[in-house]
């Protein structure tokens, strides 16, 4: 990156990151990036990819199971206002 930018393009970049810090989600990216590197060169059959090692966003898989069901949801509803659920079906 910095071996195709002329010195000026350089000394905007460094007057703007010493104002602007890198973000989280960058930071993320690189270091799970690199992790991914490291484990690929230790062990080249892995079947892990850069997000594997992401701490800030996680799987599909995980974020599906943390979400309750409807019926669940319905429930701590109903006890919330005493039992009697007032909906469009009829009740309460």
């Amino acid at each position: 990156m910095l071996a195709g930018m002329s010195s000026t393009e350089y000394a905007d970049w460094r007057t703007f990151y010493q104002d602007n810090f890198f973000n989280d989600a960058q930071l993320d990216a690189h270091f799970s990036s690199l992790m991914h590197i490291v484990i690929t060169a230790l062990d080249p059959k892995t079947t892990s990819t850069p997000a594997s090692f992401s701490l800030l966003s996680p799987s599909a898989e995980d974020i599906a199971d943390d979400e309750p069901g409807d019926a669940v949801l319905m429930a701590k509803a109903e006890g919330i206002s005493g039992g009697v659920r007032y909906g469009p079906d009829g009740s309460g």
